[in-house]
């Protein structure tokens, strides 16, 4: 079901491509309706783009998630809003049989739904939803907080002590693997370094260092 608006300076056009359309077979609504298949045929101009009432009939057919067509009656800049949809030049030409096979396969199943396009409406809803998230997080912040420092509820200590331990005893058992402990090795240990994943070369670097740096004595000299 097809549904077509235009500004007065456009209905020359707009009748014609009415009356065409209905000899092959397609079905106007006078108003736009709710229904998925109702597909919203807009004839646009510069008039048609300051025409508030054709604004709000687009604007409704979005919220609608329904099918929006222009029919460019003359050349014009597309507002955002519309720059997305698809376009047919009347302005200089009259492209009638790939407008029609357009609109069937907006008719058939094999059409995809239509872009979302943010309306006030639709603006109005993501801000709704945005706001409730944000109470939700925050609530459940507070909630942490409180099982934290009032209940003491805390991570296993034991638990968690013994995972670090094994962490730490992996990490040790790698470094020790690659540190060097002949002079042989210390000459080749760039390349063993390189050898190495890149995640473990710092912690290589740094523990060999650790190892040959002087160490300080109590009254402040190295040895």
């Amino acid at each position: 079901m097809l549904t077509l608006i235009n500004n007065s300076q456009d209905a020359a056009l707009a009748q014609r491509v009415t009356t065409d359309l209905k000899a092959q077979g397609f079905a106007f609504n006078d108003t736009l309706t709710t229904a998925k298949d109702n597909i919203l045929l807009v004839v646009f101009s510069p008039a048609a783009n300051a025409d508030a009432s054709i604004q709000a009939v687009m604007t409704q057919a979005f919220d609608n998630s329904q099918h929006v067509v222009l029919l460019m009656a003359q050349p014009t800049t597309l507002p955002k809003l519309i720059n997305h949809l698809k376009t047919f030049d009347f302005s200089s030409a009259y492209p009638l049989s790939t407008l029609a096979e357009h609109l069937q396969h907006l008719a058939s199943p094999e059409a995809g739904l239509p872009l979302k396009v943010l309306t006030p409406k639709v603006r109005v809803k993501n801000r709704g939803v945005g706001i409730w998230l944000t109470v939700v997080v925050l609530l459940w912040f507070i909630v942490g907080l409180v099982v934290v420092g009032v209940f003491r509820i805390q991570a296993p200590v034991e638990e968690y002590n013994t995972v670090e331990t094994e962490y730490a005893a992996t990490v040790a058992n790698i470094v020790q693997q690659n540190l060097p402990r002949s002079t042989e090795e210390a000459i080749n240990f760039p390349a063993t370094v390189q050898a190495v994943t890149t995640a473990q070369r710092p912690i290589l670097i740094e523990t060999a260092t650790a190892l040959v740096a002087p160490r300080p004595t109590r009254s402040g000299f190295s040895y």
